[in-house]
């Protein structure tokens, strides 16, 4: 787990083998991470301020209401329909890919892990696991395993009745929803014919999807701008200490270009 500042530049922050794949900040300024390790994968959350034996894992429990607590969700989701059949043998048609993503990010999850602070909920969907006595390359010894959490470029927060933007990857599409209180997505409509892998927004309703350059909407969905980026963009996200920096991660290098309007503030700014 890295971090990067203008003062500082790049900085290990934990080197431990705890396999993360995915972070998210909860109110208290502790990371909650999404590891790969375990069949199920697993969630822990730790203050980076402390030493690295200091490890708190999250334990998996029933979906709740967290009246004032944000939910942590996977920026881009993947639905194709690769796990199950999905030609309706009553009219002969196949389930759309729109259909499989909204579907999947509508319906609630009945089980969630939540930092120690109880300021996020992760809802946790189904794991699909590559049985372990298949041998592949690279396999440890629990098998290969998918879900929308394991796979996501990035995590995003958002507190209920926030409006969010996620990409349906599937379909290279980008939606607009709204997060409800149990962390599933409604008023899911589609606002752009471009995905890809991460969508970020700023404070004057811009929206800013990666998909092989950064491409650069208003908040009625029409296209105003793109921003050339030397290799092909894997996550876009807004911080600095005025927000109007626009972070581009791609798989070597970490770039930056400045906006004329700030990010969207955070989820749990204090």
């Amino acid at each position: 787990i890295f971090s990067w500042s203008q003062a500082d530049g790049l900085d290990v922050v934990r080197h431990d083998p705890l396999d993360p794949v995915n972070l998210a900040v909860d109110r208290s300024g502790h990371l909650l991470v999404q590891s790969s390790a375990g069949p199920e994968g697993t969630v822990y959350s730790f203050d980076p301020r402390k030493p690295a034996e200091d490890v708190t894992i999250l334990p998996l429990q029933p979906s709740a209401p967290h009246p004032s607590a944000a939910a942590v969700l996977p920026v881009n989701v993947w639905d194709n329909g690769e796990f199950a059949d999905q030609l309706d043998l009553d009219t002969y048609e196949y389930t759309t890919l729109a259909q499989m993503f909204a579907r999947d990010v509508t319906s609630p999850r009945a089980q969630e892990y939540v930092s120690p602070d109880g300021s996020l909920f992760l809802p946790a969907g189904r794991v699909f696991r590559q049985p372990p006595n298949e041998s592949y390359p690279g396999m440890d010894p629990t098998g290969w395993r998918w879900s929308n959490n394991l796979v996501a470029t990035r995590f995003t927060t958002a507190t209920p009745g926030r409006r969010v933007y996620v990409v349906s990857s599937a379909e290279n599409r980008t939606y607009g929803a709204t997060v409800r209180a149990d962390g599933a997505l409604g008023d899911l409509n589609p606002f752009a014919e471009r995905g890809g892998e991460s969508v970020t927004v700023d404070s004057g309703g811009n929206v800013y999807v990666a998909n092989g350059q950064v491409f650069v909407y208003d908040a009625s969905g029409k296209e105003i701008g793109r921003i050339e980026v030397p290799e092909r963009p894997i996550d876009v996200l807004f911080g600095g200490p005025d927000r109007r920096t626009l972070f581009i991660l791609a798989h070597h290098t970490l770039y930056a270009v400045k906006t004329r309007a700030a990010g969207e503030a955070f989820a749990l700014a204090r």
